[in-house]
């Protein structure tokens, strides 16, 4: 009877450790798939969720650029304005100092 009962103990862990080689093969594949969602896939260097960071990472360095170009514009563009309503005040004066002593 023992013969036949470590027998059964052994068929039976047997089948636990299959089943649990199952188990960790299953674990593998999705970690993998997790690491493969993060880092993107190693053979065609594509996707994954730090490519999409760098490639976020540059459009904002880009829109960075941008604002700071247009920035840049409406500085120059109100001095441009302010020294040109400057002159016709300074011209408007003149003028009318002139109409004034021309009298």
């Amino acid at each position: 009877m023992e013969d036949k009962d470590i027998k059964e103990e052994l068929k039976q862990m047997d089948d636990r450790l299959t089943e649990m080689e199952g188990k960790m093969t299953s674990i593998d594949t999705k970690l993998t798939q997790v690491v493969d969602a993060i880092l993107g896939n190693p053979l065609t260097k594509t996707g994954g969720f730090i490519h999409n960071i760098e490639a976020m990472e540059k459009r904002i360095d880009a829109m960075e650029k941008r604002q700071e170009k247009f920035e840049e514009f409406k500085k120059k563009l109100i001095w441009t304005i302010s020294i040109i309503v400057a002159l016709g005040a300074i011209i408007q004066y003149f003028a009318k100092l002139y109409n004034i002593a021309s009298k």
